[in-house]
């Protein structure tokens, strides 16, 4: 039990809990089932196995710990005692559908939802938030929930990436060319008018003027398996294009991811840094958001603004860090109503 008004759930993709082919194997069945009804095959867990240890296994777990920490931190300077963070995976322990629960039990009325996933889509956030709700309608009393809005233009964290970029362009030639990066999605999204392209798109495209960009360009990376088409152009497509035009230098933002795991550590770093050297490319890429106080100040903005949503709050103005200090101090006047891992 606690004494805070608002629970706050932060939420990630999931990742194995251990190197341990069982763990493996549990994490991708999940996805699996989640998306296509099916099992692993033992290449299929023998093959993300050996990606992880390839790179010394994922720090997803770790990092959102800490960004949860920081959250809660960010939460307490700006309404100290009102917000108490949680945080789960959608695809490993501890799960969604475990934790919207516990929340509940610890006597929570209210609470605010956030997707560590900067770009809005049916398959993507709206599955978190799917997963809370169906979660949250099976409890005898349901929560209120809110969920955060839209943050991927956010001014806090376009000047965190413009950083990010800034930093990593120093001893680049001016000629290099800057690849924004996103997960790629099934292609069928854009006939339902899903704003995750538009979305990575815009943000990308803020982020080159911001950064005064003259050679740049946007792709998609760690397409799933199956069938279907998924989004394009992928990134090696787009390096080895640059390369035989005569490109020799190249630097990847991979603006649709917010931490160090499989699809940056691996997908960039291992894979498509291969790539580029068997083709002569230098390619280098930005350092992750992680738990940077940039990241996590934005957050605890939009976790405040979505509370606002609820209801039963007084509003009074005050503020979360950043260069905008807006703080907010709410009170509580009632207490009413990796197919396809990314480890």
């Amino acid at each position: 039990m606690t004494s805070a008004v608002v629970g706050v759930l932060l939420m990630a993709y999931g990742s194995s809990p251990s190197m341990d082919d069982e763990a493996i194997h549990a994490y991708l069945r999940h996805i699996l089932q989640f998306y296509r009804r099916t099992d692993p095959d033992p290449e299929a867990v023998a093959h993300l196995k050996a990606r992880y240890q390839a790179i010394g296994g994922s720090p997803l777990y770790s990092i959102t710990e800490r960004l949860a920490a920081g959250l809660q931190h960010a939460l307490d300077r700006a309404s100290p005692g009102n917000f108490h963070v949680y945080w789960a995976m959608k695809h490993s322990p501890p799960f969604i559908e475990d934790v919207v629960p516990q929340i509940a039990r610890d006597g929570f009325r209210q609470a605010v939802g956030v997707a560590l996933a900067p770009f809005r889509s049916r398959l993507s956030t709206d599955g978190y938030y799917r997963v809370v709700q169906e979660a949250n309608q099976g409890l005898p009393n349901p929560m209120t929930w809110a969920f955060v809005d839209d943050w991927h233009l956010h001014p806090w964290f376009l000047n965190l990436w413009q950083a990010r970029i800034e930093d990593a362009r120093r001893g680049l030639p001016e000629t290099a060319l800057v690849v924004f990066t996103n997960h790629s999605l099934p292609e069928r999204i854009r006939r339902w008018d899903d704003p995750y392209p538009v979305q990575f798109e815009a943000t990308a495209r803020a982020l080159a003027e911001r950064c005064r960009l003259t050679h740049w360009t946007a792709a998609y990376q760690s397409a799933g398996g199956g069938a279907e088409a998924w989004l394009g152009p992928d990134l090696v497509d787009i390096l080895r294009t640059y390369r035989e035009n005569g490109g020799t230098h190249a630097l990847v933002a991979p603006i649709g991811f917010l931490m160090d795991h499989l699809e940056v550590l691996y997908d960039i770093d291992v894979e498509a840094q291969a790539e580029a050297r068997a083709m002569g490319l230098h390619l280098v890429r930005t350092r992750m958001p992680n738990d940077d106080p940039r990241l996590i100040d934005m957050l605890a903005d939009v976790v405040l603004k979505a509370a606002r949503q609820i209801g039963g709050w007084v509003d009074r103005g005050q503020g979360v860090g950043g260069s905008e200090r807006v703080q907010e101090n709410l009170e509580p006047v009632g207490m009413g109503g990796d197919g396809c891992p990314k480890a």
